[in-house]
């Protein structure tokens, strides 16, 4: 090996190193997000009501508004100082790819937007703003350190990969979405071409975050993720069957979710700069739906748990409405100031709609959920593999073959971009 070769080995060495310690600083903080957001909303919507001894819906609804005005103008004045923040994962790494790094000036502030939102009562998953924050944080590492542009655009790619798999409890899911093409004209050789020496910087930020978040979790008894389907299913011909209306039925929610989605980039738009009048106004939608479908609020993280263990006893009207309200209510939110993801929402609304099926039709119920929750993401995100990745860390690996199927079906199927 030449002395430039064994430089080029070493250097790529040193950054999977990097790539790793960074994952695992990536693991520790966002566990302690995560943390500090749970704290919050537990003193916010259980204890603070408790207190109170609110029992009747007027008072619940007063309640609700105060809580979710107050947020909503927390929110404004933030925005009011420091812009619209947090970024979306996306923008995120489209900042990356099209500037070449990545701003750590107001990382402060991106770690309180990234969870305030949440902590009163938005429909909205965390990613989207630790997104930003890890992000930030390996280029202000890179840069201490002296790294070229590519290395470090190499180290924020392995911290994304990083927090995704931590957030969704799927190492290789933050991978497989940045490898998967972005396009149906692009193809998955050239998403590899030129990145071959990247993967493993890849890999190794997202193995290095899994390590802290769950010794994190393991140690003080407080751990956050997707729940898991029990592995106890039926998946003979009797639930076969009805893939092909659960997959419809997860493209036609999909398509309800970017016609909302749409709909709320416009009226945000008529709206402008008014910052408190949108994070106002979704502050009143979140708070009134709050009231009479509790589980249209938070990310519905803790509310699959609960589904997932009583879903027979819970009346298929309530559980339709709280799904087409909460897909309602993601868009709202992000577009009306309220940031966030929608990766938890999209998966607890699309659950919702798969046990509703199973309770009319008798089939299985975490199957029912498979298929549906699996071809809905996919018609929304066009990657199927990353949609794979996730879902299987939710479901048994006896689910592959009906969460592939129907997540290719799926992704295959035309969109007009909304």
């Amino acid at each position: 090996m030449t002395g430039r070769a064994q430089t080029k080995a070493a250097e790529y060495i040193s950054l999977c190193l990097l790539a790793l310690l960074l994952g695992f600083a990536a693991g520790g903080i966002v566990w302690a997000l995560l943390q500090i957001m749970q704290i919050g909303i537990e003193l916010l919507w259980t204890v603070l009501p408790n207190a109170l001894g609110l029992m009747d819906v007027p008072g619940i609804l007063v309640f609700n508004l105060i809580i979710c005005i107050t947020g909503g103008v927390l929110i404004a004045i933030g925005q009011k100082h420091y812009g619209p923040l947090p970024d979306d994962m996306e923008t995120v790494m489209t900042k990356v790819k099209t500037d070449g790094r990545y701003p750590y000036d107001r990382l402060h502030f991106i770690a309180i937007a990234a969870i305030l939102p949440l902590i009163f009562g938005g429909a909205l998953g965390p990613e989207a703003g630790l997104t930003g924050l890890i992000v930030g944080i390996c280029y202000w590492i890179g840069d201490i350190l002296g790294y070229r542009k590519e290395q470090v655009e190499a180290l924020a790619e392995a911290g994304f990969a990083a927090i995704v798999g931590v957030v969704f409890g799927a190492p290789l899911f933050g991978v497989a979405h940045r490898l998967e093409p972005d396009t149906s004209s692009e193809k998955y050789t050239s998403r590899f071409t030129g990145r071959r020496t990247r993967i493993a910087i890849y890999l190794s930020g997202a193995l290095g975050g899994m390590p802290a978040f769950y010794l994190l979790g393991h140690i003080t008894g407080r751990r956050a993720g997707l729940p898991r389907f029990g592995a106890h299913h039926a998946i003979g011909l009797d639930q076969w069957k009805w893939v092909p209306v659960l997959i419809i039925i997860g493209i036609l929610a999909a398509l309800f979710y970017l016609i909302v989605r749409r709909a709320s980039a416009a009226a945000a738009e008529k709206l402008g700069s008014h910052c408190f009048i949108k994070s106002i106004i979704a502050a009143v939608c979140v708070g009134s739906a709050g009231t009479f479908l509790p589980m249209t609020m938070f990310s519905g993280e803790h509310q699959l748990a609960f589904i997932i263990e009583n879903w027979q006893s819970v009346s298929p009207s309530e559980m339709i409405l709280t799904a087409i309200i909460k897909l309602a209510l993601v868009s709202l939110c992000i577009h009306f100031g309220w940031r966030g993801g929608s990766i938890f929402p999209i998966i607890f609304s699309g659950s919702l709609l798969g046990y509703t099926f199973a309770l009319i039709t008798g089939m299985d119920g975490s199957f029912a959920v498979a298929v549906l929750v699996s071809s809905m993401y996919a018609y929304i995100m066009r990657k199927p593999v990353a949609v794979v990745m996730i879902l299987l860390l939710c479901f048994p690996v006896t689910f592959i073959l009906p969460i592939c199927v129907s997540a290719f079906i799926a992704a295959m199927v035309p969109i007009r971009r909304m």
